[in-house]
C-alpha cells in the first residue's frame, strides 16, 4: 500500500455565486463573503485545512479574484500554495485534473482533497478525522467522496448510494443520481442507503489522472495541455488559455465518478450546508422569531424572514416568509420558498430586457 503523505486542499473557487444574487455576484461572489460567521466563506474553508496533515492550500479561480483571495488569506493567517488561474470557469473536471497534475509536482504519490470554497461546516474535528480515516483508503487506489445522511426529500442534490464496505465507515459506491425528482428523494430518504453528494472528493493523484484519462479522455487531454502549458509568475500559474477554453465544462462526478469502478464513499455527520440559496442561509442564521436580520431594519408583526440591507432603510410590517436584499442599489423580494429558484427567475427576468445581475 502507498505511503500517506501530506493532503493537498485543493479550493475551488470558480463560481459567481448567482443563487444569492444580488448579496452575490460576479464582482465579490458568495465565496468571498461573510455569510455565515463574521469570516467569508472562503477563509472558514481555508482554515479547515490549517493542521500538520495538510499542504498549503492550492485555490483554483479566476485572475479578477486572485487579489481578494489572497487579502483574505494574509487576514486570517494562512500561507498559500499556489493560484490556478483559469481563463474560462469549466465546472469541476478539468480543474481536477489540472489540480492533480500541480500536486504530484509538490508529492510523487501525492493525495488531493478537493473542496468547494462555499460550504459551510460546523463539525470540524469531524471533518478532520474522516478525512483523516480516509486518507489511506484514497491512497490505496480508490476515488473517495463524503456523503451526509439527507434531512429531507432534497431535489436540488445529488444523491451516492453505497454499496458493500470497503473497510470500516466506507463504502463501495452503488450508483449516483442527479437532481433527483421530489417522488425519487423521498424513496432514498426512506431507504436509508443514499447521501448526499457533498461535491468534496478525496483523490489519489495518479489515479485520477489515470481514470480521467480513461473515462473523459478529451477534458483530461485539454486540461492537461492547458497545465502543461500554463504560464507561471511566481505562486500564480495562468493556464493557456485556448486548450482551457476548450475543454468541456462538466462536473467530476459526470466526468468520472458515475463510470469509474473506483469510486467509493465515507457516509459522514459534519454539519455540512451547501449555501446555495436564501432559504439555506436563513436555516442557518434565523433566530428569535425565525428572524435573519442585518443592516438597517425595522420590523413589527412580522415572522420568518431574511432581510439584508447595505445601507437603506427596510421596514417589513405584518409580512412572513420573505427574503429581502438591498445592495449596490438593486433589490431582490421573494418568498422564502421559492428563494431556491431565484438565480432561475433572475436569468428569466433579464431575458425580458433587465439589468444584467452584477
Amino acid at each position: 500500500m502507498r505511503e500517506v503523505g501530506k493532503i493537498v486542499p485543493v479550493i475551488l473557487s470558480g463560481g459567481a455565486g448567482n443563487g444569492l444574487w444580488p448579496s452575490s455576484c460576479e464582482a465579490t461572489p458568495k465565496q468571498l463573503l461573510p455569510l455565515v460567521t463574521e469570516k467569508t466563506m472562503i477563509q472558514e474553508t481555508a482554515l479547515r485545512f490549517n493542521s500538520d496533515m495538510y499542504h498549503p492550500p492550492v485555490f483554483i479561480c479566476s485572475d479578477a479574484h486572485e487579489p481578494l483571495i489572497r487579502a483574505q488569506m494574509e487576514e486570517i493567517g494562512v500561507e498559500i500554495g499556489a493560484f490556478l488561474i483559469e481563463p474560462v470557469a469549466r465546472n469541476t473536471a478539468g480543474p481536477s485534473v489540472v489540480a492533480a497534475l500541480h500536486a504530484q509536482g509538490l508529492e510523487e504519490d501525492a493525495l488531493i482533497l478537493v473542496a468547494p470554497a462555499d460550504h459551510h461546516i460546523e463539525r470540524l474535528g469531524a471533518f478532520r478525522r474522516v478525512v483523516a480515516a480516509s486518507a489511506p483508503v484514497a491512497a490505496h487506489g480508490h476515488l473517495m467522496t463524503f456523503g451526509v445522511a439527507p434531512e429531507y426529500a432534497a431535489t436540488g442534490f445529488g444523491y451516492i448510494r453505497k454499496g458493500e464496505a470497503l473497510s470500516p465507515g466506507a463504502f463501495v459506491v452503488e450508483n449516483f443520481v442527479e437532481k433527483p425528482s421530489e417522488e425519487k428523494a423521498e424513496v432514498f430518504v426512506a431507504s436509508g442507503e443514499y447521501f448526499w453528494n457533498t461535491g468534496i472528493f478525496l483523490f489519489h493523484a495518479q489515479t485520477l489522472l489515470e481514470e480521467m484519462e480513461t473515462y473523459s479522455p478529451s477534458i483530461y487531454g485539454s486540461a492537461r495541455s492547458a497545465y502543461e502549458h500554463a504560464s507561471v509568475f511566481g505562486d500564480m500559474w495562468y493556464l493557456e488559455e485556448d486548450a482551457f477554453t476548450a475543454c468541456e465544462s462538466a462536473p467530476v462526478d459526470k466526468a468520472l465518478m458515475e463510470h469509474t469502478k473506483k469510486a467509493g464513499l465515507v457516509p459522514c455527520s459534519l454539519g455540512w450546508h451547501d449555501v446555495g440559496s436564501f432559504k439555506v442561509l436563513h436555516e442557518l442564521k434565523a433566530g428569535d422569531k425565525g428572524m435573519s436580520i442585518s443592516g438597517n431594519v425595522r420590523h413589527a408583526r412580522t415572522r420568518n424572514c431574511l432581510v439584508d440591507t447595505d445601507g437603506p432603510l427596510v421596514e417589513l410590517v405584518g409580512v412572513d416568509n420573505l427574503v429581502v436584499i438591498v445592495k449596490d442599489e438593486s433589490i431582490l423580494i421573494v418568498d422564502l420558498d421559492e428563494s431556491r429558484n431565484a438565480k432561475d427567475v433572475a436569468s428569466q427576468l433579464h431575458s425580458q430586457g433587465g439589468d444584467v445581475p452584477r
